[in-house]
């Protein structure tokens, strides 16, 4: 296996696309857009334009250009980070459950 600085099984892929995401909650189902940054086996990372809350679920469809069919994933929310642009802007680290 390759060694990596931060010692993960799967090498990121880098995406930069697209994202709807369904935040799935008590209070009902919430939609939100926002860009996929980067994508590997075991998670996904996220820029959404609000902070979400460690252990939500998630529903995302990460769209591509053309005829592909999104890619579909329910995710969880491991970690959460407001950026410090000003932008309202929230990084998210979240761990995939299944994906079709």
């Amino acid at each position: 296996m390759l060694e990596s600085p931060e010692n993960r099984h799967f090498m990121r892929m880098a995406v930069n696309a697209e994202v709807k995401v369904t935040l799935k909650s008590d209070k009902g189902k919430q939609q939100l857009a926002g860009v996929c940054q980067d994508l590997s086996a075991e998670g996904v990372s996220l820029q959404l334009p609000e902070r979400l809350e460690t252990g939500d679920k998630l529903f995302v469809e990460i769209l591509s250009s053309g005829s592909v069919a999104p890619l579909k994933i329910d995710a969880e929310v491991v970690h959460s980070q407001r950026l410090d642009d000003n932008s309202g802007n929230s990084i998210l680290g979240c761990r995939i459950i299944s994906m079709d």
